[in-house]
C-alpha cells in the first residue's frame, strides 16, 4: 500500500464520487479507479459498492479508512520531523510571513528567540496568503503568520490569532484632514485612491470598494503599487490617499497618517498556523513565544 494509493481511497472514499476524486486530486478518473482497483487486489476484499450515481465504502472499507488516514498522517508527521533537522544536525524552523503584517513584531520576536536557542536555523520567506497556503500543506513552511485560510484542514492545523487589526484611512502629512481624530468615507468621495493589487487580498479589496459604494460614490484608482511601501511613497508623495490597515503605520515613518473611518468596522485579524502533530520541540518553543508577546503586540499597534 502506497501513499498515493491510500490518499485517492480517502478522497473517494470521502467524496463517494470517482470524477470528484479525480477533480481533487487533480487527475483524471482512469487513474483514479486503477488506484482503487490495484488496492483492492493487493489486499483481496472490494472496498467499495458501485452504484449509479456514487460509491459507498463496503465493510472492508469501513475498516480500512481509520487506518489509512493513521498512515497518511504518521507518513506527515515523519517528513514534518526530518524536514526540520539539518545535516549538522540543527533543527530548522521555515516561516512564511506577510511583510507589513509583521513588520512591528516579528524582526525582535526571532532575534530574541535565535539568541535563546542558538542550534535552531530559522528561515523566513515573504508570500501573500495563497502562497502561504500552498506551502503549509506542502510541507514547505512548518509556520505562518497570515490572513484568515479558510481551505485549511482544522484537524491538521492549529490557528491561532496573534492581533486584530481594522481599515484606517492613509493620508499625506500635508492632507487638509490629516489632523483629523476620525473620517466619514463621503469625505474622501473626491481623492485619488491609491489601493493595493486586487490580487494580493482580493477579499479586503472588493470590500473597500463596497464601502465606497455605500457611501454614495465608486473610489477613482489612481494606482495600484506592487507592495505597501510603494503605497506608502507613492502617498506620502502626495499622489493620492488610500485605505489600509493600521498596521502600514509601521512602515510609514512618519511620512503618513492613519486615521479611523466612521463607518469602517471590520476587524482584520492576523493568524499563526502550524500543524497539530510532529511539531519540533524548537517550534514549540517559538509557538510559546509568540503566545507570550501577544497581549504586547495588540497594544503596540493600538499605540
Amino acid at each position: 500500500m502506497d501513499i498515493k494509493t491510500l490518499r485517492t481511497f480517502i478522497t473517494v472514499a470521502k467524496l463517494k464520487n470517482f470524477s470528484a476524486a479525480a477533480r481533487e486530486l487533480h487527475t483524471v478518473q482512469p487513474t483514479v479507479s486503477r488506484h482503487v482497483s490495484e488496492l483492492e487486489n493487493e489486499l483481496g476484499v472490494k472496498l467499495f459498492q458501485r452504484t449509479t450515481h456514487q460509491v459507498e465504502l463496503t465493510l472492508a472499507g469501513e475498516m480500512l479508512l481509520p487506518e489509512a488516514l493513521n498512515i497518511i498522517a504518521n507518513d506527515q508527521r515523519v517528513k514534518t520531523m526530518l524536514g526540520q533537522t539539518t545535516e549538522q544536525g540543527e533543527c530548522q524552523i521555515n516561516i512564511g510571513y506577510l511583510a507589513t503584517a509583521c513588520s512591528f513584531f516579528l524582526p525582535t520576536l526571532l532575534s530574541r528567540f535565535t539568541a535563546a536557542n542558538p542550534n535552531t536555523q530559522t528561515n523566513l520567506f515573504e508570500m501573500a496568503a495563497d502562497e502561504q497556503y500552498q506551502a503549509l500543506t506542502e510541507n514547505k513552511i512548518d509556520i505562518a503568520f497570515s490572513r484568515r485560510q479558510p481551505k485549511l484542514d482544522g484537524k491538521q492545523f492549529m490557528v491561532e490569532t496573534i492581533y486584530s487589526d481594522r481599515l484606517m484611512a492613509i493620508l499625506p502629512l500635508n492632507h487638509p484632514f490629516a489632523e483629523r481624530h476620525e473620517l466619514s468615507l463621503s469625505e474622501l468621495r473626491n481623492e485619488r485612491f491609491i489601493l493595493f493589487q486586487p490580487h494580493e487580498w482580493i477579499e479586503m479589496y472588493e470590500h473597500i470598494l463596497l464601502l465606497c459604494q455605500e457611501s454614495g460614490f465608486s473610489p477613482k484608482v489612481a494606482s495600484h503599487p506592487d507592495n505597501m511601501r510603494h503605497l506608502v511613497t507613492s502617498v506620502s508623495s502626495g499622489l493620492g490617499i488610500s485605505i489600509a490597515p493600521r498596521c502600514i503605520k509601521f512602515i510609514a515613518q512618519d511620512n503618513c497618517v492613519c486615521i479611523p473611518i466612521t463607518e469602517v468596522n471590520l476587524v482584520l485579524p492576523l493568524y499563526m498556523y502550524y500543524k497539530r502533530q510532529g511539531v519540533a520541540p524548537q517550534l514549540s518553543e517559538l509557538v510559546k513565544a509568540c503566545q507570550h508577546k501577544v497581549p504586547d503586540i495588540q497594544r503596540m499597534l493600538q499605540s
